[in-house]
C-alpha cells in the first residue's frame, strides 16, 4: 500500500510532521512517495506546473493509495483527482488542517469555487478530515464546511494548531485504520438495480 504525503504551502518534504511520518510509515511496511512541490511565494504560482510535479513524481493512482494533504496540499491533492485519468480509485484522502477558502488572490483558484466536491467525492472511497479546535490559522470551521461537503469523517483533536510541529500520532493512527478496514463498496455500488430483474434483451 503507497501513503502519497502533499506539504502545504512555504513547506516541502523535510518540514513539520512528514519527515516523522514517512518513517513511522516506512517502518510499518507502506511505501512512501512525498513529492516536492513549488507551493512557496518563492515560486510563481504555477498550478499547471504543479500538477504536472504531481504527476511526474507521484503517477498513476491505484485503488489501494491513500494521498495524505497538509493544509494547501490537500487541496493539491483534490486538484489532481480533478485533473488526470484514473483507471482505479484511490482508497482514501485525508486533509489536515485544510482551509476552505483563502485571501490571497493567486490561491483561490484552488479552492471550492472551481472544484466541483459532488463529483471530486467520487474520486476516491473515503475522505477524512482532521482539523485542530485550537488551529489559529484556519478555524475549525473550514474543517466542519469540507467534511460536510465531501462527506467526510471528521476527527477534531484538541491542541495540535496548524499541525505544524514535528510528530502527530493521530496522523499514523488514521492512516493505519484505513489500510486495516476493507472497503466493502465500490462508488455506486450501494445503488439499487433497477434492471435486475428485466430480462436481457
Amino acid at each position: 500500500m503507497r501513503i502519497i504525503l502533499v506539504h502545504g504551502f512555504n513547506a516541502n518534504p523535510e518540514m513539520n510532521f512528514h519527515p516523522w511520518l514517512a518513517e513511522q510509515l516506512r517502518e510499518r511496511g507502506f511505501e512512501v512517495v512525498a513529492p516536492n512541490l513549488p507551493l512557496s511565494i518563492n515560486n510563481d504560482f504555477n498550478l499547471p506546473e504543479i500538477i504536472e510535479q504531481m504527476r511526474e513524481q507521484v503517477g498513476v493512482l491505484k485503488s489501494d493509495d491513500i494521498l495524505l494533504g497538509h493544509s494547501l496540499g490537500a487541496f493539491i491533492i483534490l486538484q489532481y483527482l480533478e485533473a488526470v485519468e484514473m483507471v482505479e480509485t484511490p482508497r482514501a484522502v485525508i486533509m489536515v488542517a485544510a482551509p476552505w477558502k483563502v485571501s490571497r488572490p493567486e490561491l483561490r483558484q484552488l479552492f471550492l469555487v472551481d472544484l466541483d466536491a459532488d463529483v471530486l467525492m467520487w474520486k476516491a472511497r473515503e475522505f477524512v478530515v482532521i482539523h485542530s479546535k485550537d488551529d489559529e490559522l484556519v478555524p475549525i470551521d473550514h474543517g466542519k464546511k469540507l467534511a460536510e461537503a465531501f462527506k467526510a469523517r471528521l476527527v477534531e483533536t484538541e491542541s495540535d494548531d496548524h499541525f505544524m510541529g514535528e510528530q502527530y500520532p493521530i496522523l499514523l493512527k488514521t492512516i493505519e485504520e484505513i489500510a486495516a478496514t476493507p472497503f466493502e463498496f465500490e462508488p455506486g455500488l450501494e445503488l439499487a438495480d433497477d434492471f435486475a430483474d428485466r430480462p436481457l434483451i
